[in-house]
């Protein structure tokens, strides 16, 4: 699989080191393919996962995401769940809203701090949320299908060391 992707590149790989071959500079470009290869893999399955959720539940990735992420968690502040989704607060704000109107969560007033709104789950989001992830598990195995379990080992590995490398930041 490395030598595909260095090949691809236009490198060889000797003993962990890359070599540049004949009329190559030393800038590493597989680490540049590679890393567009991952963007362009993870944002396809996202797709694929929402394209699903809109056919099958009516509902967004993002809203997805906001399922899985109170599911998890319990409830969530909106800023929370903006900046754990990626997204500003006025798109949590709508996302939340079409989330109440279909009766999936709710807000609820901080017992803490009365200025604060909690966000979470009804029992019929708690269901939506389990419909999901077994969506996301659907098309997850149609997207590794052909792809064999000591690779999977691998990858899953690799994409973990990766995810915690990208945390460092």
């Amino acid at each position: 699989m490395m030598a595909a992707i260095l090949s691809l590149a236009g490198t060889t790989h000797e003993r962990g080191n890359r070599t540049p071959m004949s009329g190559e500079t030393t800038t590493p470009v597989a680490p540049l393919l590679l890393g567009r290869d991952l963007m362009l893999a993870g944002s396809r399955l996202r797709d694929a996962v929402g394209r699903r959720a809109q056919r099958e539940f009516g509902i967004t990735a993002l809203q997805g995401d906001m399922l899985l992420l109170l599911a998890a968690r319990g409830s969530m502040f909106s800023t929370e769940l903006a900046s754990t989704c990626g997204v500003n607060a006025s798109t949590v704000t709508h996302a939340v809203d079409a989330g109440i109107e279909r009766g999936l969560m709710k807000r609820t007033r901080n017992d803490n701090d009365r200025r604060l709104v909690d966000i979470g789950l009804t029992p019929a989001g708690k269901r939506m949320a389990e419909r999901v992830r077994a969506l996301i598990a659907d098309v997850a195995r149609a997207a590794l299908e052909g792809v064999g379990a000591p690779h999977l080992m691998v990858l899953a590995e690799s994409l973990a060391q990766v995810s915690k490398n990208l945390d460092r930041d």
